[in-house]
This record gives C-alpha cells, sequence and structure tokens, in this order.
C-alpha cells in the first residue's frame, strides 16, 4: 500500500513542477471519460452523453456482474451533473444468487480551472434505494477535486482526491479517502489508451487497470476495459465493455 501512495504522490509532484508553458497545447481528451473516476472527474462536457456498460468482477467466494446505464448534462459552462442506474447480481459460490438495483449516485461538479490543465470540485450522495440483499441501500455522500493536465501532445495525467462518508452497519457513518490517478494516451487518432489506480482508504481497496477508448464515430465510442485488485476488497479481476454516446 505505501508504494501505491509514493506512486500517487509522485505524480502529484511532477504536475506541480511542470512549467505551465511547457506545452503550448491544451487538449486534455475531454471526450474520453475514465473508468475507475468516470463522474470524479475535471472536465465540462460541452453536449449531454450517456454510456452503457456490462462489468464482472470475481472475487475470492463471490462473482459480481452489473449492467448499467449513466448520463451527464452540463446545467451551465461551469457546472455538470450525473447518475446512474445499475442492476447487480451477486453471486456466491455456496448459496443462491441475488439480483436488485443498486443505489443510485448522483455527482455534481464545478469547474474552477479550464485552460491548459483543467481543475474541478465536486460533491456525490447516492440514494438509498438499493436492495440489503445486494450489500446496498445506504445513504453515502461525500466530497472530491479532480484535475486534468497535457504532460505531451499525446499523454494526458488525470487525478482525484476526495472523503467519501460511508453509512455501514457497524458505526453510523465512516470516512475513507478516495484517491485515483490515471494517464490517458493517444494512440492513434481514434483510439486512446487508459491507465487508472484507485484507492479507498479504510476499505483496504486499491486496484490498477487498462482499457481503450475508440471512437466508432464523432458521437460513439466503443470501450473495454480491465482491472486488477491489489488489496482485499477489491476484485481479483474484473472487465468492463459498453459505448459511450455524445448527444
Amino acid at each position: 500500500m505505501k508504494i501505491l501512495y509514493r506512486t500517487f504522490y509522485a505524480l502529484v509532484t511532477v504536475l506541480i513542477f511542470i512549467p505551465s508553458t511547457l506545452y503550448a497545447q491544451s487538449n486534455t481528451f475531454d471526450r474520453v471519460p475514465l473508468y475507475q473516476s468516470f463522474f470524479r472527474d475535471a472536465p465540462i462536457s460541452e453536449v449531454p452523453y450517456g454510456n452503457g456498460f456490462y462489468s464482472y468482477s470475481n472475487y475470492d467466494f463471490l462473482d459480481i456482474t452489473t449492467a448499467g446505464v449513466q448520463a451527464g448534462y452540463a446545467v451551465s459552462p461551469n457546472i455538470e451533473i450525473g447518475s446512474g442506474v445499475y442492476y447487480v447480481t451477486r453471486m456466491p459460490d455456496e448459496v443462491d444468487s441475488e439480483s436488485a438495483i443498486a443505489d443510485i449516485p448522483v455527482y455534481g461538479r464545478y469547474n474552477f480551472m479550464a485552460e491548459q490543465t483543467k481543475l474541478s470540485g465536486g460533491a456525490f450522495v447516492t440514494v438509498p434505494i438499493g436492495s440489503k440483499d445486494i450489500g446496498e441501500g445506504n445513504l453515502n455522500f461525500g466530497l472530491f477535486g479532480a484535475l486534468r493536465h497535457p504532460l505531451s501532445e499525446d499523454v494526458v495525467l488525470t487525478g482525484t482526491l476526495g472523503i467519501d462518508f460511508l453509512d455501514t452497519a457497524i458505526e453510523d457513518y465512516e470516512a475513507s479517502m478516495n484517491l485515483g490517478t490515471g494517464l490517458i494516451y493517444q494512440a492513434r487518432e481514434n483510439l486512446y489508451l487508459l491507465n487508472e489506480l484507485k484507492i479507498r482508504s479504510d476499505l483496504d481497496y486499491s486496484a490498477i487497470s487498462s482499457g481503450i477508448n475508440y471512437e466508432l464515430a464523432d458521437f460513439t465510442q466503443l470501450r473495454a476495459h480491465l482491472l486488477l485488485g491489489l488489496d482485499d476488497t477489491a476484485p481479483d479481476f474484473g472487465f468492463t465493455g459498453g459505448l459511450n454516446f455524445n448527444l
């Protein structure tokens, strides 16, 4: 775990000491959404967008599948709201599976800086409509900040840092730091590669992932993603496939 934290702080240090005039271009690949931090991101979309996906996660004694739809809309040039609906199936090894709708998260973020570096801050809350049978039905909330910065013409650094207040069965609320960083690389004109790291303190969760974002058309992107867990509560491995639409 210490190595993961050092990696994140090293990337932040690199960002801080890069002169703002080092790169004349300011393209931060705003049309390429993140995977592990889909709504915890810096850009404000110029058009409404939607995302449909299917994911599979494998744990030691449990498999989980999720079919989801996510969408975001800019209510002003600096403010965006987003939410999603997710149908989750939990398949334990020795008991019957359970399927239900998960809690609905609602995210809002405000853009403070939109020049070469994009910097935003936001908040979220979950609507606790999910079933207890799949571990849902919790009113969680939190705050976060996010950035994107071009390291070169083809590489963009992403980062997010926030604190989540989680409704748990043990205590009323548990505070957990949510930290993420990543790199987006434009391999071709219509193909982007995403590498991400996510850490959630107090939950023994950390995971790395690699994915692609392939532009089929101006308004449609094909996405696929592989995740590897590094801590106890993260899945051993998982994959996601789906489509993103810019409306």
